[in-house]
């Protein structure tokens, strides 16, 4: 027999990159679910000409059943109605035609 110097166990140093890359693997993972197109361009809404931070006039059905609001934009002569449903996830838009928006 021959000796070969001290033995050193690589057990744990095995153990912890498996375990690193087990992590970055799950965080890869993670990061690609997340919807990182969206974080990579965060401005993809439609082009807008002004805003409108008007006063609208917000009304409740008298059972309770749901909420609205109402108002003119300004210089358009489009009125728009909004409506939801107590904390539901959706609600509906309308837009007319409003002589009474000039």
């Amino acid at each position: 027999m021959t000796k070969r110097g001290p033995r050193i166990h690589a057990r744990g140093v095995n153990r912890r990159k498996v375990t690193l890359v087990t992590l970055a693997a799950l965080l890869a993972v993670g990061v690609a679910g997340c919807g990182v197109e969206k974080y990579s361009e965060p401005w993809r809404d439609a082009p807008r000409s002004g805003t409108d931070n008007g006063a609208a006039t917000v009304f409740t059905m008298p059972d309770g059943f749901g909420n609205g609001a109402t108002k003119c934009l300004e210089g358009t002569g489009v009125r728009v109605t909004t409506l939801y449903h107590q904390d539901g996830a959706y609600g509906s838009v309308s837009t007319i035609l409003d002589p009474a928006c000039n």
